[in-house]
């Protein structure tokens, strides 16, 4: 019996058909959204380049924080303060293991605003002048988040460099750049720093260098002594901040632990520089710190601490915005970065 019914086509055939309908499909679709050429009255495209607006908003809790850019440092990596003693390209190979580029190191300068009750607190003061056009960033990233100098109430001096203090103290006219804020800081820091010479032998720089550090940290020492106030780690200065007695990177570093509810925040500050560097190799020796083995020392115990407890961190010199956690790895650590997030 003859059938009167279309042929069936093959599962070949129908792949060729619907292969040349998609494509006549997809040609079309972009005839229709094809964009049209401007028209010659139509604006010029603005230009994305300009200043960064630097700051970030996050919360410990029911506590609002600001991590605030104040600048950074791009040095290349043999000439870094990465790796004192170790073998040539060590520190380059360290930076390629981490996909990182090798011929700069990238250096953030950041700092931390958190608002506990009425009290705005900031922990330390950023560069100042003290680093050039690299630097200083600290007042723009403030105002740009709608804070005014005078408007801090309290700055905890974690330690006696250039970086944290410059901040305090204009440059120019020897004022207070913080004017109503009281200033906690370390007895021991101070003491250290207040030495007719303190001892810098610890640090792998010039002696040049090291007086200078130690003229600068007495000037300003000296400049906001009417608003510093001389604390020891287990003082209580406000509800809320816990002050941690960290040494090695200077004789009275301080690091700050954060708190509301369950909820807190390890701001290390100076006992690690490099997210990669610092944490994959603890043991390297940082050219900055006065004691080196001290530093080292400390720095595995904070990082166990925060490995352990999954302690959120904050760090002076991580990637913008220096948050994120820590966790063990072989005779290192991981850095695990915080995701960037709005709302």
């Amino acid at each position: 019996m003859h059938s009167s019914a279309a042929p069936l086509i093959t599962r070949r055939q129908a792949l060729r058909c619907f292969g040349i309908a998609g494509t006549a499909l997809l040609a079309a679709s972009h005839l229709r959204s094809a964009t049209p050429a401007p028209a010659s009255n139509a604006p010029a495209a603005p230009s994305l380049s300009g200043p960064q607006a630097g700051y970030y908003r996050f919360k410990i809790g029911d506590i609002e924080a600001l991590a605030l850019q104040d600048g950074g440092l791009t040095p290349p990596p043999d000439q870094g303060p990465f790796g004192v003693g170790e073998n040539p390209g060590a520190v380059a190979a360290a930076l390629d293991a981490a996909l990182l580029p090798t011929d700069r190191l990238h250096l953030a300068f950041n700092v931390l605003l958190v608002r506990i009750g009425n009290q705005l607190v900031l922990i330390d003061s950023g560069a100042g002048a003290n680093y050039g056009p690299a630097a200083g960033f600290l007042p723009a990233s403030l105002a740009n988040a709608g804070v005014k100098p005078e408007q801090i109430s309290a700055i905890i001096l974690t330690h006696a460099h250039g970086d944290h203090f410059g901040g305090l103290v204009n440059a120019q006219t020897g004022a207070l750049n913080f004017p109503n804020a009281q200033i906690f800081m370390s007895k021991r820091e101070h003491a250290f720093w207040t030495q007719t010479a303190p001892d810098l032998s610890g640090m792998a720089v010039p002696p040049d260098a090291a007086k200078g550090f130690a003229a600068g940290a007495q000037a300003v020492l000296t400049a906001i002594k009417p608003r510093l106030q001389l604390v020891a780690a287990s003082d209580k200065i406000l509800d809320g901040i816990e002050l941690l007695d960290t040494p090695g990177h200077t004789p009275g570093h301080l690091a700050v632990v954060i708190g509301s509810g369950r909820d807190q925040l390890l701001h290390f500050v100076d006992a690690a520089h490099h997210h990669a560097l610092s944490f994959a190799h603890p043991e390297w020796r940082f050219a900055y710190d006065t004691d080196p083995a001290l530093a080292t020392e400390t720095r595995k115990k904070l990082f166990d601490r925060a490995a352990a407890d999954r302690l959120r961190l904050f760090g002076a010199h991580m990637p913008f915005p220096a948050l994120g956690r820590v966790r063990k790895a072989g005779s290192g650590y991981d850095y695990l970065a915080e995701p960037f997030l709005l709302g």
